[in-house]
């Protein structure tokens, strides 16, 4: 049969193939609602014994349907087994879903049981409907939330559900990792030849069955009367016909996929997890020109810079003109500007805690309010710094629980933060004024997370979201070691970069007397008095902290002393615990520690016992470690210097890492032995 475009109407109102029918009709290892003894019998899972709850199978498929207009039908089938007090939680199920104006996602076929025995009989509790309730996230975001009922250890959780969708774009992503180990797990996607989605697959995890087949399906067509109008013109009569068309089928299984467990340094745990998303990329029906659905950084940009909520607060500056003309009148060099409008900016608007890339209303409501989310405080940071005549641009950013950016193509719903990019000469800084403490040029840490995106008409470009500086500290002590064990003496500690502005905020939410207390509880058994702050408030130079040192010590001369020269600073205990490690150790910021202690040794007492130095380094100069013991005259010194010199290492580098940390606690636990002298 002939399609004539011009005058027909191409709709499908029914997939009628076999391969289109729901997950469950497929021949799947875990039939609903049949579980075996040796499932409720087990108590322990072998391949992960410290598991608090085991994934057995996880099901989805992922399809097409067509109710006018076309829709992607999700259908999942979960079955958890629990196996301790602790994985009680995985009870709690959250199915997000979407809503937008007229289009919109629905849940719905619900069902659930838990499986327990009971006498060493099978008992089964259904989940009801009234257990199941919605909640609104944000404007958009919805989740369907329910618990399942009659939890226990040992007990077996099983749901399923179905999500109807008008997004054709949002063809749902899988994700074969969690937090707890599972045991199989399985998705398959059909899609019809109209559609063409780009894969992007992510994780350390091999594949044990990845497939792709085509089948052919049968669509029923129809079309309705049109008139057309003119010389020649006429009604076409309304029809229904049938027309085969192909279908691409993906098939994808991993199994024993081990937990994700939270590990120290990293961004978020979703950028290592083993997952499969998609995009879609273009759309053609039959007889119709291709409709390219993914855009391009160009069209964004422009697009962006047009919003309302983001282009258009650049240029809305007549409520700050005052305040902008009295600091370029004031500084007319361009870096001093800089500095002053960032400082404007902080001064001037509080932070609530909100991400996202659009400003929540005109940026001139959050000036008045002197309050406003992290979009709206750059945004308004860009303004300013663009009406002083600077080079200035907001930038998109994904913070680092939000996860790794993609940059093969704009996708803005992987963006939650923007901050502000200046281009002064060759020198370019990227600022933030949601956090008072920040010296220009310096962003929070959360910011630091891969590339960001430069949005500019002339200039839209990725830029590296690196930190400036570092976490520094020099502790630097002088103690006198009297002959009852006590110590007496001075501490000096200057803290530069991220570890200063930590110390900045404990000391602006807290105060310094609480700071102070901190300090001692860190240092253990020592007591520090009279603490003297320098440079609390300059931004730009090291944060001092002086003050006295003194523990207690017997009430008359012993024979042997310990001292601890770390005094309670030094690394406790391994942060790298895992035999082997699949992603990053992102660190975030380099780290440069150096910790300097003298003893002053009494009279009459001599050095039994004192550590050696000690030199270990990372390959290819990734970090040093460095512990220096002199001694001259009655005094011993000893010196402690770590030097993390990248931000990010990668797994190959795990090894050496841990290994690195191993040798510095067991140093760092090390103590020095004084023995009285002999009289005889």
């Amino acid at each position: 049969m002939r399609l004539q475009t011009s005058t027909l109407f191409f709709s499908f109102v029914l997939l009628v193939s076999a391969g289109l029918s729901p997950l469950f009709a497929q021949d799947l290892p875990a039939k609903f609602g049949k579980v075996d003894d040796e499932t409720l019998k087990m108590r322990m899972y072998d391949r992960d014994t410290s598991a608090a709850a085991v994934v057995l199978s996880d099901y989805g498929y992922s399809y097409f349907t067509y109710n006018k207009g076309f829709k992607v039908v999700f259908e999942r089938h979960t079955r958890i087994k629990v196996l301790k007090k602790s994985g009680y939680d995985v009870a709690n199920i959250s199915v997000p879903y979407y809503q937008r104006n007229a289009k919109k996602e629905s849940v719905y076929n619900i069902k659930g049981f838990t499986y327990n025995l009971d006498g060493g009989k099978m008992t089964k509790d259904k989940l009801e409907s009234k257990a199941v309730f919605d909640e609104q996230t944000n404007e958009n975001w919805f989740v369907k939330k329910f618990t399942m009922p009659n939890v226990k250890e040992g007990s077996v959780i099983e749901y399923s559900y179905t999500i109807t969708s008008d997004f054709l774009y949002n063809l749902r992503e899988w994700e074969f990792q969690s937090t707890i180990p599972v045991a199989y797990s399985e998705y398959n996607v059909r899609i019809p030849e109209y559609f063409h989605y780009k894969q992007e697959q992510q994780g350390y995890l091999r594949f044990d069955e990845s497939t792709k087949t085509r089948s052919k399906d049968n669509f029923t067509v129809t079309w309705s009367s049109e008139l057309t109008p003119g010389v020649g013109g006429g009604r076409t009569s309304a029809g229904s016909g049938q027309i085969e068309a192909s279908s691409d089928i993906y098939h994808w299984v991993i199994k024993n996929a081990p937990a994700l467990r939270p590990e120290k340094y990293i961004t978020t745990l979703r950028d290592y997890q083993s997952k499969i998303d998609f995009e879609l990329q273009s759309v053609k029906y039959p007889n119709q020109l291709p409709q390219i659905m993914t855009g391009n950084w160009d069209d964004v940009t422009k697009d962006l810079l047009m919003a309302e909520k983001f282009g258009s607060q650049l240029n809305r500056k007549g409520f700050f003109k005052a305040e902008i003309a009295a600091i370029t009148a004031k500084h007319t060099n361009p870096e001093q500007q800089m500095v002053a409008i960032h400082n404007l900016v902080k001064s001037s608007v509080k932070w609530n805690n909100k991400y996202g890339i659009y400003a929540s209303g005109p940026i001139r409501k959050a000036f008045e309010n002197r309050s406003g989310s992290a979009a709206d405080i750059n945004l308004m940071l860009t303004a300013m710094l663009q009406d002083a005549g600077l080079n200035a641009g907001p930038v998109l950013v994904s913070t680092r629980e939000h996860g790794r950016v993609p940059q093969a193509s704009p996708m803005l719903n992987k963006f939650n933060y923007v901050i502000a990019h200046v281009q002064l000469g060759d020198k370019e800084y990227l600022l933030d004024a949601t956090d008072p403490l920040l010296p220009v040029g310096m962003l929070p840490v959360r910011s630091l997370n891969g590339q960001g995106r430069l949005i500019k008409k002339d200039d839209q470009r990725w830029v590296a979201l690196t930190p400036t500086g570092k976490i520094t500290k020099f502790f630097n002590g002088e103690l006198t070691v009297n002959p009852n064990g006590s110590l007496t003496g001075k501490v000096s500690e200057s803290s530069g970069g991220y570890d200063a502005l930590s110390i900045r905020r404990s000391i602006l939410e807290d105060g310094k007397e609480k700071y102070a207390e901190k300090l001692s509880k860190e240092v253990g058994n020592y007591k520090v008095e009279k603490p003297k702050f320098h440079n609390v408030d300059d931004l730009d130079k090291a944060l001092n902290i002086n003050y006295s040192l003194t523990s207690s010590g017997s009430s008359q001369p012993v024979d042997v002393i310990y001292l601890n020269p770390m005094l309670g600073n030094g690394e406790k205990e391994n942060p790298f615990k895992l035999e082997e490690r699949l992603y990053p150790v992102d660190i975030a910021v380099p780290i440069d520690y150096t910790h300097v202690i003298k003893f002053v040794i009494p009279e009459g007492y001599e050095v039994e016992e004192a550590p050696k130095g000690a030199i270990v380094s990372l390959p290819e100069d990734g970090g040093k470690f460095m512990y220096i013991v002199q001694r001259e005259g009655n005094v011993l010194q000893i010196m402690s210097k770590i030097n993390m010199l990248k931000p990010v290492y990668f797994a190959p580098e795990y090894p050496y890492l841990k290994e690195f940390y191993s040798q510095i606690v067991a140093k760092h636990a090390e103590q020095i032995v004084l023995k009285k002298v002999s009289t005889n």
